[in-house]
């Protein structure tokens, strides 16, 4: 199996197509997800496909992601039974979350079991380079034909990125050479493992994106931009918050870097929640732990990507040592103006020793 994930206008429904014309000596068959009662995109595909209906089924009015996991599960394995196929391409909703699906698919929904005789070989995502220049640099002039101007840069496209295991930069046609270049290197910066492919019209080698073997669960995981600027500043002092590297590095010719935040002084839930709130756009992903002084005992996960924020408990320290480790991806970030407005935000002893008024967390928005 092959899953295709990315927002809406990426240019998923055109990959698939390619690979229905272009199936090489595949059989192929298609799993399309779409949030809307009546799924066009199941339509196109339909009409696009020499194996007609038989080949495409629809999941319609919900997620495989979340709410259609079991539905997912049980039209894979009807697909199996009914048809005689070699590959089954499965195109999810723009909304879709890549890793509930790839979960769903090697383990079983909520751990019951996955479709027989069917391997995960390659999550693939398709990143509309257009939009991404947009959400990456939000003051950037765009041409009037792009497809959704104010379209944000999002969790769910960030979590896209993050997990793949290739990933189609698509409409490059429509980004000048020297922004694409600043695109690509944020979107290396973000996911440091997947293949990179950039295509117009979603214009890429079948071999590219099926049979290619590259799906493993546990290292998707584990390779994501973030976690290895957090892992390869465990062992630094907590002073040493912005690394340099003794060779300037393509993501950093392009300004974009990765910058670690890590204090053993928990912030003012009232001052952090205030800067969560004030974020620039130089900084495209943050990600990480907070230790927030209205609640000591409690992990407080932090996630940013473009303006999306979510920042809410998801744990409790327990034995280990409370902490702050958040990581942020930008271009041309001013770090030292960015820690000193952390560091701002940091409860004092006396603060510490006072009842908070208030607890803004969890917060999201």
């Amino acid at each position: 199996m092959t899953v295709i994930s990315g927002p809406l206008g990426a240019g998923k429904t055109t990959l698939v197509n390619r690979l229905l014309s272009e199936p090489g000596d595949r059989r192929i068959a298609v799993v399309v997800n779409d949030m809307g009662e009546i799924n066009v995109d199941a339509e196109l595909l339909a009409n696009e496909a020499d194996t007609g209906e038989e080949g495409v089924v629809d999941l319609s009015n919900g997620c495989i992601c979340c709410r259609l996991q079991d539905d997912l599960v049980t039209e894979v394995t009807r697909l199996a039974e009914e048809r005689s196929f070699d590959y089954l391409v499965v195109e999810a909703s723009g909304i879709s979350e890549p890793i509930p699906i790839a979960r769903t698919l090697t383990v079983g929904p909520d751990g019951g079991d996955p479709p027989e005789g069917f391997h995960l070989d390659t999550t693939v995502s398709v990143v509309d380079a257009y939009g991404f220049w947009k959400a990456f640099d939000p003051e950037e002039s765009l041409p009037d034909t792009a497809p959704d101007p104010e379209r944000p840069l999002t969790e769910v496209l960030v979590d896209q990125i993050e997990f793949c295991d290739v990933l189609l930069l698509n409409k490059c046609d429509m980004v000048p050479d020297d922004a694409l270049e600043s695109v690509e290197a944020a979107i290396r910066t973000l996911q440091p493992r997947a293949s990179i492919h950039r295509t117009t019209y979603s214009n890429v080698d079948p071999d590219d994106v099926l049979g290619t073997g590259r799906f493993d669960f546990e290292e998707a995981r584990r390779e994501q931009g973030w976690k290895q600027a957090l892992a390869g500043a465990e062992g630094a002092e907590s002073h040493a918050d912005h690394e340099h590297d003794d060779e300037m590095s393509a993501a950093a010719a392009h300004g974009v870097e990765s910058l670690i935040y890590r204090r053993d002084t928990p912030f003012h839930p009232g001052r952090f929640n205030d800067w969560l709130d004030d974020w620039d756009g130089a900084i495209v992903r943050a990600k990480g732990f907070a230790w927030v002084a209205s609640r000591p005992e409690t992990v407080l996960g932090v996630s940013q990507a473009g303006p999306s924020v979510q920042a809410g408990p998801i744990g409790e320290w327990g034995n280990d040592d409370p902490s702050t480790r958040l990581v942020f991806i930008g271009q041309e970030m001013d770090g030292d103006a960015l820690i000193g407005e952390l560091d701002d935000c940091l409860a004092t002893d006396k603060e510490r020793t006072e009842p908070f008024a208030s607890d803004p967390f969890p917060r999201e928005g």
